[in-house]
Protein backbone atom coordinates (compact mmCIF):
# COMPACT_ATOMS: atom_id res chain seq x y z
CA UNK A 1 0.00 0.00 0.00
CA UNK A 2 1.32 3.52 -0.78
CA UNK A 3 2.00 5.93 1.59
CA UNK A 4 0.09 8.95 1.98
CA UNK A 5 3.35 11.57 2.50
CA UNK A 6 2.55 14.99 0.20
CA UNK A 7 5.14 17.27 -0.41
CA UNK A 8 7.73 17.60 2.44
CA UNK A 9 8.93 18.73 5.79
CA UNK A 10 6.60 21.80 5.30
CA UNK A 11 3.71 19.90 4.45
CA UNK A 12 4.13 17.76 7.34
CA UNK A 13 4.05 21.17 9.50
CA UNK A 14 0.48 21.69 8.90
CA UNK A 15 -0.71 18.11 10.43
CA UNK A 16 -0.31 19.42 13.58
CA UNK A 17 -1.46 22.32 15.92
CA UNK A 18 1.14 25.31 16.22
CA UNK A 19 -0.54 27.59 18.91
CA UNK A 20 2.29 30.13 18.13
CA UNK A 21 2.12 30.45 14.48
CA UNK A 22 -1.50 30.89 14.29
CA UNK A 23 -0.97 33.47 16.79
CA UNK A 24 1.54 35.02 14.33
CA UNK A 25 -1.10 34.61 11.69
CA UNK A 26 -3.85 36.21 14.07
CA UNK A 27 -1.53 39.25 14.57
CA UNK A 28 -0.72 39.49 10.65
CA UNK A 29 -4.30 39.64 10.21
CA UNK A 30 -4.81 42.67 12.75
CA UNK A 31 -2.42 44.55 11.21
CA UNK A 32 -3.59 44.10 7.51
CA UNK A 33 -7.07 45.35 8.74
CA UNK A 34 -5.26 48.15 10.30
CA UNK A 35 -3.26 49.16 7.49
CA UNK A 36 -4.96 47.50 4.28
CA UNK A 37 -8.21 48.38 5.19
CA UNK A 38 -8.18 51.14 7.49
CA UNK A 39 -5.55 53.65 6.53
CA UNK A 40 -5.67 52.33 2.58
CA UNK A 41 -9.53 51.98 2.02
CA UNK A 42 -9.30 48.63 0.52
CA UNK A 43 -11.69 46.55 1.00
CA UNK A 44 -11.82 43.06 -1.10
CA UNK A 45 -8.54 41.80 -1.76
CA UNK A 46 -6.54 41.93 1.77
CA UNK A 47 -9.83 39.46 3.50
CA UNK A 48 -9.17 37.00 1.47
CA UNK A 49 -6.13 36.40 4.05
CA UNK A 50 -8.80 35.75 6.23
CA UNK A 51 -9.30 32.47 5.08
CA UNK A 52 -6.26 31.08 5.01
CA UNK A 53 -6.14 31.89 8.71
CA UNK A 54 -9.96 30.52 9.13
CA UNK A 55 -8.85 27.30 6.87
CA UNK A 56 -5.64 26.68 8.92
CA UNK A 57 -8.33 27.34 12.43
CA UNK A 58 -10.56 24.39 10.85
CA UNK A 59 -8.10 22.15 9.92
CA UNK A 60 -6.44 22.31 13.32
CA UNK A 61 -9.05 22.60 15.68
CA UNK A 62 -12.23 21.49 13.62
CA UNK A 63 -15.35 23.56 14.37
CA UNK A 64 -13.61 25.53 17.24
CA UNK A 65 -12.79 27.56 13.92
CA UNK A 66 -15.72 29.42 14.23
CA UNK A 67 -14.39 31.18 16.65
CA UNK A 68 -11.91 32.77 15.01
CA UNK A 69 -14.03 33.52 11.74
CA UNK A 70 -16.51 35.07 13.71
CA UNK A 71 -13.68 37.43 15.58
CA UNK A 72 -12.54 38.19 12.13
CA UNK A 73 -16.13 38.91 11.00
CA UNK A 74 -16.93 41.35 13.91
CA UNK A 75 -13.76 42.89 13.44
CA UNK A 76 -14.17 43.19 9.38
CA UNK A 77 -17.84 44.92 10.16
CA UNK A 78 -16.30 46.61 12.87
CA UNK A 79 -13.46 48.41 10.32
CA UNK A 80 -16.32 49.13 7.88
CA UNK A 81 -18.51 51.04 9.90
CA UNK A 82 -15.65 53.01 10.96
CA UNK A 83 -14.52 53.99 7.68
CA UNK A 84 -17.70 54.55 5.60
CA UNK A 85 -20.00 54.77 8.83
CA UNK A 86 -22.17 52.62 7.76
CA UNK A 87 -22.60 48.74 7.80
CA UNK A 88 -23.03 47.74 3.99
CA UNK A 89 -24.65 44.34 3.48
CA UNK A 90 -20.83 43.35 1.51
CA UNK A 91 -19.50 43.28 5.23
CA UNK A 92 -22.41 41.32 6.21
CA UNK A 93 -22.11 38.53 3.80
CA UNK A 94 -18.38 38.49 3.99
CA UNK A 95 -18.36 37.92 7.53
CA UNK A 96 -21.05 34.91 7.03
CA UNK A 97 -18.58 33.25 4.66
CA UNK A 98 -16.00 33.48 7.01
CA UNK A 99 -18.58 31.50 9.71
CA UNK A 100 -20.00 29.15 6.63
CA UNK A 101 -16.25 28.46 5.82
CA UNK A 102 -15.10 27.51 9.19
CA UNK A 103 -17.91 25.30 9.45
CA UNK A 104 -17.44 23.34 6.80
CA UNK A 105 -13.56 23.00 6.87
CA UNK A 106 -13.82 22.26 10.60
CA UNK A 107 -16.80 19.78 10.07
CA UNK A 108 -14.52 17.67 7.56
CA UNK A 109 -11.37 17.79 9.41
CA UNK A 110 -13.12 16.57 12.30
CA UNK A 111 -14.59 13.61 10.33
CA UNK A 112 -11.46 12.94 8.40
CA UNK A 113 -9.25 13.09 11.89
CA UNK A 114 -12.23 10.51 13.12
CA UNK A 115 -11.45 8.01 10.06
CA UNK A 116 -7.69 8.41 10.67
CA UNK A 117 -8.19 7.09 14.53
CA UNK A 118 -9.97 4.65 13.21
CA UNK A 119 -7.66 3.56 10.58
CA UNK A 120 -5.06 3.55 13.51
CA UNK A 121 -7.14 1.42 15.69
CA UNK A 122 -7.66 -1.29 12.90
CA UNK A 123 -4.40 -0.78 12.24
CA UNK A 124 -3.30 -2.24 15.24
CA UNK A 125 -5.92 -4.75 15.78
CA UNK A 126 -4.45 -5.92 12.33
CA UNK A 127 -0.87 -5.45 13.72
CA UNK A 128 -2.30 -8.18 16.92
CA UNK A 129 -4.00 -10.34 14.61
CA UNK A 130 -1.40 -10.87 12.49
CA UNK A 131 0.93 -11.64 15.44
CA UNK A 132 -1.32 -14.02 16.30
CA UNK A 133 -1.43 -15.54 13.39
CA UNK A 134 2.22 -15.56 12.53
CA UNK A 135 2.71 -17.51 16.05
CA UNK A 136 -0.11 -19.90 15.42
CA UNK A 137 1.30 -20.19 11.50
CA UNK A 138 5.26 -21.36 13.25
CA UNK A 139 3.19 -23.24 15.62
CA UNK A 140 1.62 -25.16 13.29
CA UNK A 141 5.06 -25.60 10.95
CA UNK A 142 6.56 -26.94 13.70
CA UNK A 143 3.71 -29.29 14.89
CA UNK A 144 3.54 -30.21 11.48
CA UNK A 145 6.89 -30.78 10.65
CA UNK A 146 6.88 -33.45 13.69
CA UNK A 147 3.84 -35.30 12.32
CA UNK A 148 5.74 -35.54 8.99
CA UNK A 149 8.28 -37.06 10.78
CA UNK A 150 6.75 -39.18 12.90
CA UNK A 151 4.24 -40.80 10.00
CA UNK A 152 7.45 -40.82 7.59
CA UNK A 153 9.50 -43.11 10.49
CA UNK A 154 6.73 -45.20 11.38
CA UNK A 155 5.74 -45.81 7.14
CA UNK A 156 9.27 -46.61 6.63
CA UNK A 157 9.18 -49.11 9.29
CA UNK A 158 6.27 -50.58 8.02
CA UNK A 159 7.17 -50.64 4.66
CA UNK A 160 10.46 -52.79 5.96
CA UNK A 161 8.29 -55.52 7.50
CA UNK A 162 6.16 -55.52 4.76
CA UNK A 163 8.75 -56.23 2.50
CA UNK A 164 9.89 -59.16 4.52
CA UNK A 165 6.14 -60.53 4.56
CA UNK A 166 6.06 -60.53 0.96
CA UNK A 167 9.17 -61.99 0.66
CA UNK A 168 7.76 -64.99 3.20
CA UNK A 169 5.01 -65.00 1.23
CA UNK A 170 6.98 -65.70 -2.05
CA UNK A 171 8.51 -68.23 -0.62
CA UNK A 172 5.68 -69.89 0.87
CA UNK A 173 3.97 -70.33 -2.79
CA UNK A 174 7.32 -71.42 -3.90
CA UNK A 175 7.79 -74.46 -1.29
CA UNK A 176 4.23 -75.75 -1.57
CA UNK A 177 1.81 -77.44 -4.42
CA UNK A 178 -1.25 -78.16 -1.86
CA UNK A 179 -3.47 -75.93 -4.06
CA UNK A 180 -5.96 -74.98 -1.07
CA UNK A 181 -2.80 -73.68 0.78
CA UNK A 182 -1.53 -71.49 -2.29
CA UNK A 183 -5.83 -70.02 -2.18
CA UNK A 184 -4.92 -68.55 0.71
CA UNK A 185 -1.40 -67.48 0.42
CA UNK A 186 -2.39 -66.02 -2.76
CA UNK A 187 -5.31 -64.20 -0.89
CA UNK A 188 -2.90 -63.05 1.82
CA UNK A 189 -0.05 -61.71 -1.00
CA UNK A 190 -3.53 -59.78 -2.21
CA UNK A 191 -3.75 -57.85 0.86
CA UNK A 192 0.03 -57.10 1.44
CA UNK A 193 0.13 -55.39 -1.72
CA UNK A 194 -2.93 -53.59 -0.97
CA UNK A 195 -1.42 -52.67 2.18
CA UNK A 196 1.20 -51.51 0.50
CA UNK A 197 -0.41 -49.39 -2.14
CA UNK A 198 -2.26 -47.77 1.31
CA UNK A 199 0.58 -46.82 2.98
CA UNK A 200 1.71 -44.98 -0.75
CA UNK A 201 -1.72 -42.95 -0.83
CA UNK A 202 -0.53 -41.48 2.71
CA UNK A 203 2.76 -40.35 1.84
CA UNK A 204 1.13 -38.67 -1.72
CA UNK A 205 -1.89 -37.10 0.87
CA UNK A 206 0.37 -35.98 3.24
CA UNK A 207 2.70 -33.80 0.59
CA UNK A 208 -1.52 -32.18 -0.58
CA UNK A 209 -1.37 -28.74 0.22
CA UNK A 210 2.58 -28.46 1.70
CA UNK A 211 4.19 -27.08 -1.64
CA UNK A 212 2.69 -23.60 -2.93
CA UNK A 213 0.61 -23.66 -5.92
CA UNK A 214 2.76 -22.77 -9.34
CA UNK A 215 1.98 -22.49 -12.66
CA UNK A 216 2.80 -26.11 -14.87
CA UNK A 217 2.55 -26.71 -18.35
CA UNK A 218 -0.05 -29.54 -19.00
CA UNK A 219 1.69 -30.21 -22.05
CA UNK A 220 5.07 -31.02 -21.04
CA UNK A 221 2.98 -32.58 -18.04
CA UNK A 222 0.66 -35.33 -20.32
CA UNK A 223 3.47 -35.83 -22.76
CA UNK A 224 5.66 -37.13 -19.60
CA UNK A 225 3.04 -39.78 -18.80
CA UNK A 226 3.94 -41.72 -22.28
CA UNK A 227 7.09 -42.95 -20.12
CA UNK A 228 5.00 -44.60 -17.60
CA UNK A 229 2.86 -46.96 -20.63
CA UNK A 230 4.92 -49.90 -21.90
CA UNK A 231 5.40 -49.40 -25.70
CA UNK A 232 2.72 -50.01 -28.01
CA UNK A 233 0.18 -50.56 -25.30
CA UNK A 234 -1.83 -47.27 -25.14
CA UNK A 235 -1.13 -44.51 -27.07
CA UNK A 236 -1.42 -40.96 -25.43
CA UNK A 237 -2.44 -37.69 -27.50
CA UNK A 238 -1.85 -34.50 -26.33
CA UNK A 239 -3.69 -31.44 -27.90
CA UNK A 240 -3.80 -28.56 -24.74
CA UNK A 241 -2.58 -25.60 -26.97
CA UNK A 242 0.44 -24.33 -25.05
CA UNK A 243 -1.79 -24.44 -21.73
CA UNK A 244 -0.62 -23.42 -18.20
CA UNK A 245 -2.71 -24.10 -15.05
CA UNK A 246 -2.02 -22.55 -11.45
CA UNK A 247 -2.03 -25.77 -9.63
CA UNK A 248 -0.83 -27.79 -6.66
CA UNK A 249 2.88 -29.47 -7.68
CA UNK A 250 0.91 -32.84 -7.09
CA UNK A 251 -1.34 -32.37 -10.53
CA UNK A 252 0.83 -34.71 -12.09
CA UNK A 253 -0.35 -37.43 -9.55
CA UNK A 254 -3.89 -36.81 -10.99
CA UNK A 255 -3.22 -37.38 -14.40
CA UNK A 256 -1.24 -40.63 -13.28
CA UNK A 257 -3.91 -41.70 -11.54
CA UNK A 258 -6.61 -41.30 -14.11
CA UNK A 259 -4.47 -43.36 -16.38
CA UNK A 260 -4.06 -46.53 -13.71
CA UNK A 261 -7.57 -46.40 -13.67
CA UNK A 262 -8.33 -46.41 -17.30
CA UNK A 263 -5.70 -49.28 -17.34
CA UNK A 264 -7.16 -50.91 -14.15
CA UNK A 265 -11.23 -50.81 -15.26
CA UNK A 266 -10.89 -49.87 -19.07
CA UNK A 267 -10.53 -53.37 -20.02
CA UNK A 268 -9.86 -52.59 -23.37
CA UNK A 269 -8.36 -49.27 -23.74
CA UNK A 270 -5.98 -48.30 -26.34
CA UNK A 271 -6.02 -44.90 -26.79
CA UNK A 272 -6.34 -42.03 -24.09
CA UNK A 273 -5.88 -38.19 -25.02
CA UNK A 274 -5.91 -34.55 -23.28
CA UNK A 275 -7.49 -31.73 -24.63
CA UNK A 276 -9.10 -28.45 -23.36
CA UNK A 277 -12.34 -27.10 -24.19
CA UNK A 278 -13.76 -23.76 -23.17
CA UNK A 279 -16.06 -24.01 -19.96
CA UNK A 280 -18.88 -21.18 -20.02
CA UNK A 281 -17.58 -17.79 -19.81
CA UNK A 282 -14.79 -17.69 -17.33
CA UNK A 283 -13.84 -21.29 -16.98
CA UNK A 284 -11.90 -23.71 -18.81
CA UNK A 285 -11.47 -27.50 -18.53
CA UNK A 286 -8.88 -30.02 -19.03
CA UNK A 287 -10.38 -32.75 -20.90
CA UNK A 288 -9.25 -36.84 -20.24
CA UNK A 289 -10.59 -39.36 -22.32
CA UNK A 290 -10.20 -43.22 -23.15
CA UNK A 291 -11.70 -46.19 -25.41
CA UNK A 292 -12.31 -48.10 -22.85
CA UNK A 293 -15.42 -50.11 -21.38
CA UNK A 294 -16.60 -46.68 -19.61
CA UNK A 295 -18.29 -46.13 -16.17
CA UNK A 296 -22.18 -46.34 -15.07
CA UNK A 297 -24.29 -43.70 -14.79
CA UNK A 298 -24.85 -44.96 -11.29
CA UNK A 299 -21.39 -44.84 -10.32
CA UNK A 300 -20.15 -41.72 -12.11
CA UNK A 301 -20.02 -40.03 -8.58
CA UNK A 302 -19.34 -42.48 -6.37
CA UNK A 303 -15.96 -43.43 -7.88
CA UNK A 304 -14.48 -40.40 -6.61
CA UNK A 305 -15.67 -41.85 -2.62
CA UNK A 306 -12.88 -42.93 -0.98
CA UNK A 307 -12.78 -46.83 -0.88
CA UNK A 308 -14.80 -47.09 -3.77
CA UNK A 309 -13.42 -49.54 -6.29
CA UNK A 310 -12.07 -53.22 -6.73
CA UNK A 311 -8.63 -52.17 -5.70
CA UNK A 312 -8.03 -49.25 -2.99
CA UNK A 313 -10.42 -47.09 -4.00
CA UNK A 314 -8.42 -43.84 -3.10
CA UNK A 315 -6.35 -43.04 -6.63
CA UNK A 316 -9.62 -41.09 -7.58
CA UNK A 317 -10.64 -39.72 -4.33
CA UNK A 318 -6.83 -38.17 -3.84
CA UNK A 319 -7.19 -37.16 -7.03
CA UNK A 320 -10.25 -34.75 -6.28
CA UNK A 321 -8.47 -33.55 -2.83
CA UNK A 322 -5.91 -32.66 -4.96
CA UNK A 323 -7.76 -30.46 -7.14
CA UNK A 324 -9.55 -29.10 -4.71
CA UNK A 325 -7.05 -27.00 -2.89
CA UNK A 326 -6.72 -24.56 -5.96
CA UNK A 327 -10.04 -24.70 -6.65
CA UNK A 328 -10.43 -27.42 -9.25
CA UNK A 329 -13.38 -29.43 -10.10
CA UNK A 330 -13.41 -33.11 -11.37
CA UNK A 331 -16.65 -34.93 -13.17
CA UNK A 332 -17.05 -37.95 -15.41
CA UNK A 333 -18.95 -37.04 -18.28
CA UNK A 334 -18.60 -40.19 -20.32
CA UNK A 335 -21.29 -42.52 -21.99
CA UNK A 336 -21.27 -46.26 -20.42
CA UNK A 337 -20.11 -48.45 -23.33
CA UNK A 338 -17.97 -46.09 -25.63
CA UNK A 339 -15.33 -44.90 -23.19
CA UNK A 340 -14.68 -42.85 -19.76
CA UNK A 341 -14.46 -39.33 -19.95
CA UNK A 342 -12.77 -36.83 -17.00
CA UNK A 343 -13.47 -32.82 -17.24
CA UNK A 344 -10.88 -30.95 -14.79
CA UNK A 345 -12.45 -27.49 -14.42
CA UNK A 346 -10.18 -24.81 -14.23
CA UNK A 347 -11.29 -21.20 -12.80
CA UNK A 348 -10.97 -17.93 -13.90
CA UNK A 349 -7.20 -16.42 -13.53
CA UNK A 350 -5.83 -20.47 -12.84
CA UNK A 351 -5.10 -20.76 -16.74
CA UNK A 352 -3.07 -19.45 -18.94
CA UNK A 353 -1.96 -20.22 -22.38
CA UNK A 354 1.72 -19.23 -23.82
CA UNK A 355 3.15 -20.60 -26.83
CA UNK A 356 0.25 -22.71 -28.75
CA UNK A 357 1.61 -26.53 -29.16
CA UNK A 358 -0.24 -29.61 -30.46
CA UNK A 359 0.88 -32.66 -30.80
CA UNK A 360 -1.28 -35.97 -31.45
CA UNK A 361 1.79 -38.34 -31.15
Amino acid sequence: MQKCDIGGSWWKSLNEPKPYAFAFLILLGLILEFIVHYQLRIVVVYTHFYYLIIVVAGLWYGRKAILIALFFGALYIADNYLTIGLITPDALIRAGMFVIVAFVVGLISEQMNCYRDQLLERNRELEEINTQLESSQEAFKNANKKLNLLSGITRHDIKNQLMGLIGFIELSKETTTDPELLHFIEREETAAHAIERQIEFTKNYEDIGVLTPMWQDIGMKTKALRTLIPSGEIEIAVNVEGLEVLADPLLEKVFENLIDNSRRHGERVRHISFSSMQYGQDNLAIVYEDDGTGIHDSDKERIFEKGFGKHTGLGLFLSREILAITGFSIKESGVYGKGARFEILVPKGKFRFTNPVADNG
